[in-house]
């Protein structure tokens, strides 16, 4: 049987506002159904003039009983129909026909009980539902019906709630082991306390509630859901935001929840163990709750689980552990977007960005994505250094979004990174175009930048110090780094050349000026003194900028490279040839300095293979 259980009280003043019951639902069979029509179709059809043959007493019994419960269903169908096309009153009529000849349930009897207390008043409903209890000695459904009806229109005006709580009683002591019954008492006696204006006699109902409480404490169920419902109950008996009596209060609790366990680990119901958890999670006893969940997880790897594990440890101050558990979430579940979002994140604020980076890409592969979440992923990737990685992401994301400029910005981006350095222009071109309508904050000092190193690359240098200059020009007052990038970049790619090496000059002392201590930048101006033939100066900035870097890479084998040449410029051949060699050993990236790295210690190239004569 289904009880409607009552909402909270919500109105003031004494009075007590709560949720009806909803429209009753029970549907008969359907061949009792189409057997109550025919009847009554039966019955209308057969000829009146042919009178019946008299039956004998015993068959004149049986035929009244039947005639009798046919009137009873024929009623219940009627009232059924009329309630269905909204006429109350009349479904009322028929439902009280009906119990004439009939009990009913009493989940029914509780919604004609509602029906009666709208159109007759209090005490025919009332009178109903206590009928029922006396009609059905041996179940509690007609008590807990009655106490239902109670928390929804009693108040201490009708004195009802005290009549139900003389019920309640009745029925712990005929069912003493029916768990529903000692939940809906304590909800009573709680409702009573709250509807009493007097303090001693609310906390005299509290007392009581707390009783029945302890009392139920006492049974035998081997029911989960029932020692969850009571603890649930409790915490509106022992309050746990009262602070001074809040320890008490959990122990008391906690006994209710450590029960539920219990059953629910005997019987391996996962939803109630985790239920229990969250008791102890939202009453901050993380650790438990923490122990709950990790035993949960060991024996089902349940993804709810995992989730709390990995809050619970951040709650604790367990960052690694934290991290452990949500590597292992993700791993065992790859298509929770929230959680590979939220490890990509973790791996972020570490500025992990390349083991955030297969997790984004995996969130976006499995739920799709708006364009920030692509725009997101591109600006990350300009940090990684596999630039295939990077160009094969924005060519998708390309596709995806093909004339939005902020997306093509980056794909024009990374096929500079792949050094396709023509086709990069172009992009840039087609960005800038459709930027000047869609996205003009697109066209800032770092788009100008980054298309002057594609012209530049490209061999169209005058358009790329236009570039240069309009990046220096757009960079905010506030960020001066950037402004010395483009400086360095411009006066670098002149002295380089050999062209305008005192514009050059300006602006690579310009660029130490406002990002001092950069050894790229140091280099600059080593290399500037070298193309002026001031060795000494060179030497000593060299030097200077080669004591700053921490580690060497491919693409840093052009600053040992300068050391080189001017230690050959100065004739001292003993260190210029380490020089050259250590140039060599870091396998640089650009073929002209590892060209010159060989031929100044005369290693030959390795001769490329013969082509097969066919393939010539």
């Amino acid at each position: 049987m289904m009880l409607m259980k009552p909402s909270k009280a919500t109105s003031s003043a004494g009075k007590r506002g709560f949720e009806t019951f909803p429209p009753y639902t029970m549907t008969p069979p359907r061949h009792l159904t189409r057997l109550i029509l025919a009847s009554m179709v039966l019955v209308q059809s057969l000829p009146a003039a042919t009178p019946p043959e008299p039956l004998a007493a015993k068959d004149q019994l049986l035929a009244a009983a039947g005639e009798q419960r046919a009137s009873a269903l024929a009623h219940y169908l009627s009232a059924r129909m009329s309630e269905d096309a909204g006429k109350m009153r009349e479904a009322l009529d028929h439902y009280l026909a009906f119990l004439k000849s009939d009990q009913g349930d009493a989940t029914l009897v509780g919604h004609i009980a509602e029906l009666a207390m709208n159109y007759q008043g209090l005490e025919p409903a009332v009178k109903l539902l206590e009928d029922q209890i006396k009609a059905n000695p041996t179940t509690p459904d007609a008590q807990l019906s009655l106490i239902n009806f109670a928390l929804t229109h009693g108040n201490e005006e009708n004195a009802l709630l005290t009549r139900a709580a003389t019920a309640a009683d009745q029925a712990l002591t005929k069912f003493p082991k029916n768990a529903e019954i000692y939940i809906i008492t304590v909800r009573l006696q709680l409702a009573m306390a709250q509807s009493e204006k007097d303090a001693l006699k609310m906390k005299a109902a509290k007392a009581k509630a707390a009783q029945t409480l302890e009392l139920a404490a006492k049974q035998t169920s081997t029911e989960a859901a029932y020692w969850l419902d009571l603890g649930r109950i409790a915490q509106e008996v022992w309050p746990l935001g009262d602070p001074e009596h809040r320890k008490e209060h959990l122990a008391k609790i906690n006994g209710y929840f450590e029960k539920a366990l219990a059953q629910a680990t005997a019987a391996s119901d996962e939803e109630a163990q985790v239920q229990v958890a969250d008791y102890f999670l939202f009453s901050n006893q993380f650790d438990r709750s923490l122990a709950i969940n990790e035993a949960v997880v060991k024996r089902s790897g349940s993804i709810d689980a995992r989730k709390r594990v990995v809050r619970l440890y951040e709650a604790l101050d367990k960052a690694d552990d934290s991290l452990h558990a949500l590597e292992s979430l993700v791993e065992a579940y790859p298509l929770d977007i929230e959680h590979q979002k939220l490890l990509a994140s973790v791996y972020l604020q570490k500025r992990h960005v390349d083991k955030a980076l297969p997790h984004l890409e995996a969130a976006l592969k499995a739920g799709g994505g708006e364009m920030q979440d692509y725009l997101q992923v591109c600006a990350l990737m300009r940090f990684v250094k596999e630039p295939e990685q990077f160009e094969h992401f924005t060519q998708r994301a390309a596709q995806l979004f093909p004339n939005e400029p902020r997306v093509l910005y980056y794909s024009a981006v990374a096929l500079t990174r792949s050094k396709k350095y023509a086709e990069a222009a172009k992009l840039f071109e087609r960005t800038a175009q459709l930027a000047e309508t869609m996205a003009p904050e697109r066209l800032d000092y770092d788009f100008h930048f980054n298309r002057g190193i594609a012209l530049e690359r490209s061999g169209r240098l005058e358009d790329s110090v236009k570039e240069f200059q309009q990046s220096i020009q757009l960079t905010p007052a506030d960020n001066p780094e950037v402004a010395a990038n483009a400086m360095n970049y411009l006066g670098y790619m002149w002295v380089d050349k050999g062209q305008h090496l005192d514009q050059a000059g300006e602006l690579i002392r310009k660029a130490n000026e406002l990002a001092p201590n950069v050894n790229s930048f140091i280099d600059s101006l080593g290399w500037l003194y070298y193309q002026q033939g001031k060795y000494d100066e060179a030497l000593k900035e060299f030097q200077r900028a080669e004591s700053m870097q921490e580690t060497w890479e491919s693409e840093d084998a052009e600053m040992l490279e300068h050391l080189a040449r001017t230690y050959e410029k100065m004739n001292n051949k003993e260190k210029a040839t380490e020089y050259w060699k250590r140039t060599l050993d870091l396998k640089p990236t650009n073929e002209d300095v590892r060209k010159r790295a060989e031929a100044a210690l005369g290693i030959k190239p390795e001769p490329k293979p013969e082509l097969p004569a066919k393939d010539k």
